[in-house]
């Protein structure tokens, strides 16, 4: 190869040297001319080189980055499809070994290796919650201090917090499942199970065998544990919470057709989400909708038997009732960080979809920095977060210029990806807590503005 090599530099030279021959002798260039030729051709050949070898350096780190890249996400989604296949077996006997301790240990451990903290912890407590309704002696302990005790399918709906979050590690993305879908998929699930064939081959029957095993029966049992005493009405019920929520949620009959209602009195912020997401109809603090078909159709007085003896109608109100509580809960707790922080010159504040407290700057000295807002919201780990925001999010020196005025001590990092700057991380949902610490913030960013 050497020699070869020496033959191809010795025959491009001889050519060289004849081609500047032939370019004088044939009077093409002169002497002078010539040797500037070939100067600015040589030039010419050092750029091109130059340039070229860093296009093609670069190009190689970005094939070895994208290539990396590619091979993580496939690691990653094999060991998050094992840890699900894992998870199955573990828990499909209804007990968990020693042996399964250690398999979902280790795996755990692999994930881990991949996974994001903040995923790692939702994760975690997914399957905390699955084991507890999965696992009998762990359930007995467990299952009254869950939060998913009024699910339609606690099972899967743990499944879900699981795959969401594998979802988000994944993808980068804010991806979760949307509520109103979420449920009804649990829903579904839940009657298509009732309605399986048995392993013996028999069908299961589709309604309760006896009152005293109604699923409504079961669901009023779980209600009143967590604080709902319902009554029943002529033709429907009313219910109420005993833990100082104001809430309450109702079912009853009005021009021909049965509807079902939430209300968080005089609170338009609680109603307003209500309609835009589900439709109905709402008044100041209070919405209601018609039940859906087929029981759109229900004839007025067969509420009270229709509850007893149809399992869909049953799997259907628990559903729009375990939503809706779990809306006035949420509501009632930033309701309370609302009724607390009060109200401030110069500040709205107001609840967005019932999770997020939110506070907008609205005075003519803010408008040189946009418009400020703060946005109060608790995490998964029950911690609640004061984010700061400008509605003008595309510009990144309005939101540092508020920093260096408040004298913020991280002022370079203006912002994270999702827009928000995080302030402050409180470890309690305490509304007293959590409102101090708004105040302290408002005064902070209205001081000098």
């Amino acid at each position: 190869m050497k020699h070869t090599q020496g033959k191809i530099i010795i025959v491009t030279a001889i050519l060289v040297v004849l081609a500047c021959f032939f370019a004088v002798y044939l009077r093409l260039y002169t002497g002078k001319e010539l040797w500037y030729e070939m100067f600015a051709a040589v030039l010419g050949v050092i750029i091109t080189a130059v340039i070229t070898m860093i296009l093609l350096r670069g190009q190689s780190d970005t094939d070895i980055q994208r290539e990396r890249e590619a091979k993580i996400f496939e690691e990653k989604l094999r060991i998050y499809q094992e840890y699900l296949r894992t998870l199955c077996e573990v828990v499909e006997d209804g007990s968990l070994s020693e042996e399964d301790k250690n398999r979902l240990e280790f795996q755990t451990s692999y994930v881990a290796m991949h996974c994001r903290p903040e995923h790692i912890a939702k994760v975690s407590q997914g399957v905390k919650e699955l084991i507890a309704y999965t696992c009998p002696d762990k359930k007995k302990l467990e299952i009254g201090k869950l939060n998913r005790s009024n699910s339609p399918d606690p099972v899967l709906d743990s499944l879900f917090d699981i795959v969401e979050a594998f979802r988000q590690d994944l993808y980068g993305d804010d991806f979760s499942f949307e509520e109103k879908s979420r449920m009804a998929t649990l829903v579904s699930f839940s009657e298509a199970y009732r309605n399986a064939k048995s392993p013996g081959g028999e069908w299961q029957e589709e309604t309760p065998v006896s009152e005293d095993h109604a699923l409504w029966e079961e669901a009023l049992s779980r209600w009143k544990a967590a604080g709902w005493q319902l009554e029943n009405t002529d033709d429907g019920f009313w219910m109420t919470n005993g833990n100082g929520n104001p809430g309450a949620i109702s079912l009853g009959f009005y021009e021909e057709h049965y509807y079902i209602q939430a209300e968080y009195p005089g609170d338009s912020d609680f109603a307003k989400p209500l309609k835009w997401e589900y439709g109905g109809r709402r008044s100041r603090g209070t919405w209601w909708v018609y039940l859906d078909e087929p029981y759109y159709s229900l004839a007025e007085g067969k509420w009270a038997e229709a509850i007893r003896t149809d399992g869909n109608l049953q799997q259907y109100v628990i559903g729009k009732v375990t939503e809706l509580q779990d809306v006035l809960n949420c509501h009632h707790r930033t309701r309370m960080w609302k009724d607390r922080v009060g109200e401030h010159e110069g500040w709205n504040v107001y609840i967005w979809y019932w999770k997020m407290l939110a506070c907008q700057w609205e005075t003519d000295a803010s408008k040189s920095e946009g418009t400020l807002y703060m946005d109060i919201i608790e995490n998964e780990k029950h911690q609640v977060l004061i984010q700061l925001g400008n509605r003008q999010g595309d510009d990144e020196e309005l939101l540092r210029k508020t920093l260096k005025r408040i004298r913020y001590p991280h002022p370079a990092q203006a912002q994270e990806p999702s827009g928000y700057l995080l302030l402050e991380t409180v470890d309690t949902t305490d509304a007293d807590t959590v409102a101090a610490r708004v105040k302290y913030w408002m005064e902070q960013l209205g001081k000098n503005g």
